[in-house]
């Protein structure tokens, strides 16, 4: 019952970034940062795995408490406030004036051209070898990740932001790619404000939005 459909009220206009933070950006905050490696679903390595660590690619790995310093950093570098968007500014901002479960459609919509989510091209997770190497043709026994197999996005991972059409606001991977901290502690809808879930000190878990790469639509 906590993801039922609810309203909810956005208080004042807001800027919301056109892309997800990249690497780039992150490692202007944190020097140290580093996305790291997608483990290859493979016994035998001979790397690490696949790198995700481009400039342009996503910061992932980042814990909620630096996203919120990160925003913190980057108000000081402007002189402009900045924050981690509620709940309902997130969704706003991804709706972009839509009312179905997903900006450009619903579960059945071909996403390839709007988000980099769960699709075929995940079967090349399947690998083998010494040197791990794409399967031709795994059965379900190999490429075991949930995928909407309808579809292809042309990316087996996460991928540099920006690739895909944005919303019409002009935002670009509110679905898919990586999943997206917002300010909001995680609570049951309907959404009130006023029980503090937007406060960046109240407790629990915090809410994110959007789904990944390894998310199926219904997830995102």
């Amino acid at each position: 019952l906590d993801e039922t459909p609810a309203p909810a009220a956005i208080a004042e206009p807001y800027w919301m970034g056109v892309t997800e933070v990249t690497n780039a950006q992150f490692q202007a905050f944190d020097p140290n940062h580093f996305n790291g490696y997608i483990d290859q679903q493979n016994k035998d390595h001979t790397r690490p795995g696949y790198s995700v660590d481009a400039p342009d690619m996503p910061a992932i790995r980042v814990t909620w408490l630096e996203a919120a310093a990160f925003c913190a950093w980057f108000g000081e570098q402007t002189g402009m406030a900045c924050a981690l968007p509620t709940e309902a500014q997130w969704e706003w901002a991804c709706r972009a004036g839509t009312d179905a479960p997903l900006w450009y459609g619903d579960r059945d919509t071909d996403f390839t051209a709007f988000a980099n989510l769960a699709d075929v091209s995940l079967k090349k997770m399947a690998v083998q070898g010494i040197d791990p190497q794409p399967i031709a043709n795994p059965d379900k026994n190999w490429a075991f990740l949930p995928k909407d197999e309808r579809f292809d996005d042309g990316q087996m991972l996460m991928c540099a932001v920006g690739k895909y059409q944005p919303n019409a606001w002009g935002l670009y991977d509110m679905h898919g790619n990586v999943a997206e901290w917002t300010r909001t502690a995680y609570r049951a809808y309907p959404c009130d404000p006023a029980d503090g879930r937007d406060n960046p000190a109240a407790a629990g878990r915090k809410v994110v939005r959007g789904g990944s790469w390894m998310d199926r639509p219904k997830y995102a």
